[in-house]
């Protein structure tokens, strides 16, 4: 991650129906949902844009499976496109879904494949508990940052049961979260000095862990790079699918 300093702007206060802007004033509930389901749209088209591309360029298919599965991944993010804009709600959340991990995690990883994004993940038999679309979101905000703010470094994904939970952690091989960073990582509009990003994404993915039941963290003891901890509920204690 970009270890320029910070900006101390931005700051959100939980539990208080309120955010705080880029000059340091209220953002009242409705204009950060609008902000949230624009971040949230945003990553969507970009994946729409990447499978066009692919499905209009043919040397860019290896084959017919290929295009299947970019065919499919296209249909995917339309849909969920239309669910985001159908409503002008917060994003909606339906925490007792039960979904393969491992189904989630390949169309994720296809669509930041095609904007040449290199990650490395293998199957686990997971299943969770949530809402597909947010579950998404969560970890294209996960690897939008890591592609951010560690450019070209290797990306991987490891999961693992504990406890109750699953664990999703993000790792990349950047140069890491400054200390100065640290502490106000997950607060609204803060970002490292830069950036091309608003702030919004990693105070939205902690919201959305949560709504599921889970929880997002930065793991300090990760040594180089930045690794971040997304839990979530499992679908199934015995683990396998």
């Amino acid at each position: 991650m970009n270890t320029h300093c910070i900006s101390d702007r931005g700051v959100r206060r939980r539990g208080q129906g309120v955010h705080r802007g880029s000059e340091g004033a209220p953002v009242p509930r409705a204009e950060a949902v609008y902000e949230e389901r624009l971040h949230a749209v945003r990553s969507g088209l970009a994946a729409v844009s990447a499978a066009v591309h692919v499905l209009s360029t043919p040397s860019a298919v290896t084959g017919p499976t290929m295009r299947l599965q970019v065919g499919s991944l296209l249909i995917e993010e339309l849909e969920r496109l239309q669910r985001l804009v159908a409503t002008t709600d917060p994003i909606p959340i339906a925490a007792d879904d039960s979904l393969d991990l491992d189904e989630v995690l390949e169309a994720v990883v296809l669509s930041r494949n095609l904007v040449e994004q290199d990650i490395d993940w293998f199957p686990s038999g997971r299943r969770i508990l949530g809402s597909r679309d947010v579950v998404v979101e969560l970890l294209n905000i996960l690897l939008v940052n890591a592609a951010r703010h560690a450019p070209g470094a290797p990306v991987r994904i490891e999961v693992e049961p504990v406890g109750t939970m699953v664990r999703v952690s993000v790792i990349d091989g950047g140069p890491g979260v400054s200390e100065d960073l640290v502490h106000v990582l997950f607060e609204r509009g803060v970002h490292s000095e830069g950036s091309t990003g608003q702030g919004i994404g990693l105070a939205m993915a902690r919201d959305l862990a949560g709504s599921l039941g889970g929880t997002l963290d930065l793991d300090r003891t990760a040594g180089k790079g930045a690794r971040f901890d997304l839990t979530l509920p499992a679908a199934d204690l015995g683990g396998a699918a």
